[in-house]
């Protein structure tokens, strides 16, 4: 997803109100929760989008599901303040910047791991070791599984694509018995 800058700017103060109460690991953890329930049900998100209610309703809303949850009050005053500049909409966005600045200022860099069939933990700890070693950054992966690969696994890590597939072999193996009959 593209994060625009007024997204990234909302991110960012986040970030520095967190800082300053050195709650900036919870809120992450609050704002990516609420993310997670606003994308669950599309009705929650038609209903903060659609221009037909006031923001006095929607703050009603805000306020009967997450009054009680023992929100931090930065998280719990920017559902609010999204309600009021009519931007609960990016929300996710908004997640998904602080998320990305975290990982910015802490070094690490997130990726997708895909492969044919779920991989063991001893493979998953491999993986990471090497493309850690390759990258010499701290990572995080996401793994998933792709019914279109025949065997192996593809990540994509930051700007880097390490594919140990199958069908990557099969196109090396390709190019190289060409190279040899020519």
């Amino acid at each position: 997803m593209k994060i625009t800058e007024v997204s990234r700017r909302y991110a960012k103060a986040l970030i520095a109100i967190a800082k300053q109460k050195g709650e900036h690991d919870r809120v992450q953890k609050e704002v990516l929760t609420i993310m997670r329930i606003l994308k669950a049900d599309p009705h929650v998100q038609v209903f903060f989008t659609n221009p037909m209610i006031t923001s006095e309703q929607k703050k009603l809303v805000i306020k009967a599901a997450f009054g009680d949850m023992g929100l931090l009050e930065a998280v719990y005053n920017l559902l609010l303040l999204l309600v009021d500049k009519n931007r609960m909409g990016s929300f996710e966005e908004i997640a998904e910047a602080y998320q990305a600045q975290m990982d910015i200022e802490r070094g690490v860099t997130r990726g997708t791991v895909s492969s044919a069939k779920v991989l063991s933990d001893d493979s998953k700890k491999g993986l990471e070791f090497e493309i850690n070693k390759v990258l010499k950054k701290k990572i995080i992966l996401t793994y998933k599984e792709d019914s279109t690969l025949l065997g192996g696994v593809v990540a994509q890590v930051g700007g880097w694509t390490f594919d140990d597939s199958i069908e990557m072999h099969l196109i090396k193996l390709s190019e190289e018995l060409n190279r040899r009959a020519n």
